[in-house]
């Protein structure tokens, strides 16, 4: 598949574990003034390492670990990248619950369609916050603030500016989306969780993928 640039945007993975299988979140966030260097990359990447340490890990299930963080420019195909080590158990000691399911959180834009807003299925939920499908307030509550932690100009990290990415374009049953000349980067007005209830997400089954 033919690379999509986006300039000036940094494309960031968050890796973690829970029952051998590996978790992966991505976010994403555009620099202002003067474009991505070998510098700059590993400072997001650092940061957001800290945050997936200090902020999301500390809500999710002691059977899951964070490892790692890497960062991408996305500029070009050719650029820079980083990696920090961000080793941290889940907070909660209690179970966590089947590794398909997931606290899916909604990243919104100013903007309406598909293209203008994003999400991150969050793994090892604590089975003790779940009651049937349902999670608790408090824990919806303390996810959200954590995300939002992110969203403003320069609030994260100075110069940056967590965004949503789109590379691609239209799609519909049966007829596949096709690749931008160039990805567009949108800035996240919030995130939210649309309704209380958890999600699936198949690839994270025992012996799907890593």
């Amino acid at each position: 598949m033919a690379f999509v640039p986006v300039a000036n945007v940094a494309h960031i993975t968050l890796e973690g574990s829970v029952d051998r299988q590996q978790t992966i979140n991505d976010l994403y966030f555009e620099i202002s003034g003067g474009g991505i260097t070998p510098t700059n990359i590993l400072d997001i990447t650092s940061a957001a390492a800290i945050w997936f340490q200090t902020q999301l890990a500390p809500l999710l299930s002691d059977n899951w670990t964070a490892l790692r963080v890497k960062g991408r420019d996305l500029t070009s195909a050719l650029s820079f990248v980083a990696e920090a080590s961000a080793v941290a158990v889940g907070g909660v000691a209690n179970e966590a619950a089947p590794n398909n399911v997931a606290a899916c959180i909604k990243f919104a834009t100013a903007l309406a369609g598909r293209s203008f807003r994003g999400r991150n299925y969050v793994p090892a939920v604590p089975n003790s916050v779940i009651t049937l499908n349902t999670m608790d307030t408090t824990f919806i509550n303390a996810v959200e603030s954590a995300y939002n932690l992110m969203a403003g100009p320069g609030s994260f990290l100075p110069g940056w500016q967590w965004v949503v990415v789109s590379r691609f374009t239209g799609g519909s049953p049966g007829i596949p989306s096709v690749p931008r000349v160039a990805g567009i980067a949108t800035p996240v007005a919030n995130s939210v969780f649309v309704n209380p209830f958890v999600k699936s997400m198949r690839s994270r089954e025992v012996g799907h993928g890593k």
